[in-house]
């Protein structure tokens, strides 16, 4: 009698001793790594040229003068005075007009004998003259200047005189002689020689010390609130060719960059600007970015929704008093479970973290006891070896992705537009976020996506 009264109290204490399997060990695979893309940003640059042009117009000489003196034949002596230069931009070049005026003194030997004194005219010179004790005589001189950007980042150009027009010919009639062709010749060659002046004023414009001053800006990370710090890690540049429109040239800018974002400040390190690459026309960008979705955020949905529920389980009931992620386990995210009611106790259990990219929702998939937890149902409880459990989990661990996905592309934005300092502006947008993959970490899901956008940068 007493065996039996003893069998019996063993028999009550093991039914209501609690479910307690082994914790499973946690493990947490390396964080998958991929080269960031580098894509193309297009930059547009506007560089005022107008004081730059002023400054070539005020180191060009105003006037110059010449002469050709012979003893048979015409001599002259010309003076020509130049206007203030009428810059006027065209698409591809930068195209000026200059108003002028020249005087003209000349005479005239038919012939001329040799002697000691170095020779002289057998007749007395005849003298004449245009433009002296009269108006000057006015002409019209246009210059047209193509300008790109070498591979040393410096303004190239290449000046060319096109138009010389004498506006006032000028007829000698005491001889009947035309000197306008003279003129012409002699003026227009000094003319020529201001090319290299123009195209040396507009080359010395220091378009490098501009562009470095913006790489090494970009290479500052980038505040992103709680997602950490955006780099965009610039690689190389291109330019297209200027175009010219009012008093600016404009010139695209491609500028590869390789960015990714970072939840830990990184240190890096500045690199000089790179050789300028074939300009290819690109529009746009893309980004790679982890977005966490911590695992305690995680279970205060779980808990919520399922902390209190009963589960009817072949005819006994447990009450859910506790539902979280405990960790991982490799690829897997490990759920614990805490009930009473009919059994109290804990239960482990696993899952394949997947996304549903039509849907915009992150599911659990394969959710199963984990094997400890199998081992001790089906040694004490196993009515609570159920897929009623499973079933519920399943439906629960299923979060919605949508809104943080909107609320990261919309804080990026936000932190795209800023002034990198007072003379530089960055203007971006997101325009999209696409899921690419999803990873473990060892607090969070991390949901790898893919941005696409634009940026742009205004310089000053």
């Amino acid at each position: 009698m007493r065996l039996l009264f003893s069998v019996f109290i063993l028999f009550i204490l093991a039914a209501c001793k609690p479910i307690e399997p082994l914790a499973p060990n946690q493990r947490v695979l390396v964080k998958p790594i991929e080269n960031p893309i580098t894509s193309s940003v297009a930059i547009p640059i506007e560089i005022d040229l107008k004081k730059q042009l002023k400054q070539v117009e005020s180191s060009l000489p105003k006037e110059f003068d010449g002469k050709e003196e012979q003893c048979e034949g015409i001599s002259f002596a010309y003076k020509f005075v130049r206007e203030p230069i009428d810059f006027t931009f065209k698409t591809s070049e930068i195209y000026y007009e200059v108003d002028g005026k020249f005087e003209l003194k000349l005479n005239y030997c038919p012939k001329c004998h040799e002697l000691w004194d170095g020779g002289s005219c057998t007749i007395p010179r005849v003298y004449a003259s245009c433009g002296v004790g009269e108006p000057m005589r006015r002409v019209k001189v246009g210059y047209s200047t193509s300008v790109d950007i070498n591979s040393n980042y410096k303004f190239q150009s290449k000046t060319e005189l096109k138009k010389f027009e004498i506006l006032d010919p000028c007829q000698i009639t005491v001889f009947k002689y035309d000197v306008t062709s003279e003129v012409k010749k002699q003026i227009k060659s000094q003319l020529v020689k201001l090319e290299d002046e123009i195209d040396k004023q507009i080359q010395s414009i220091d378009l490098k010390s501009i562009l470095a001053d913006v790489w090494k800006e970009l290479q500052i990370p980038i505040a992103l609130d709680s997602y950490g710090f955006m780099y965009l890690f610039p690689k190389s540049m291109a330019f297209s060719e200027p175009r010219f429109s009012k008093d600016k040239v404009s010139i695209d800018l491609n500028l590869g960059v390789a960015p990714i974002v970072s939840t830990n400040k990184q240190i890096v390190k500045n690199i000089p600007l790179p050789k300028l690459e074939e300009f290819k026309k690109k529009k746009g960008f893309d980004l790679s970015i982890d977005i966490n979705a911590s695992y305690d955020s995680l279970s205060s949905i779980l808990n919520k929704q399922m902390k209190g529920m009963i589960l009817d389980l072949k005819g006994k009931k447990i009450i859910v008093t506790q539902l979280g992620i405990d960790g991982t386990q490799d690829n897997k995210i490990l759920f614990k479970l805490s009930f009473e009611g009919s059994k109290k106790g804990t239960l482990y259990l696993t899952g394949i973290p997947q996304i549903d990219s039509a849907k915009q929702v992150l599911y659990m998939d394969q959710l199963d006891f984990d094997l400890e937890t199998k081992s001790v149902l089906l040694k004490s409880a196993k009515w609570l070896f159920s897929d009623r459990i499973l079933s519920e989990i399943k439906k629960n661990a299923t979060f919605e992705i949508t809104p943080m996905l909107e609320d990261s592309r919309k804080m990026i934005s936000k932190q795209l537009n800023i002034n990198l300092n007072e003379d530089v502006a960055m203007k971006g947008n997101i325009d999209s976020v696409k899921i690419k993959t999803i990873y473990l970490s060892e607090r969070s899901i991390v949901v790898r996506t893919q941005l696409s956008g634009d940026l742009k940068l205004k310089m000053k």
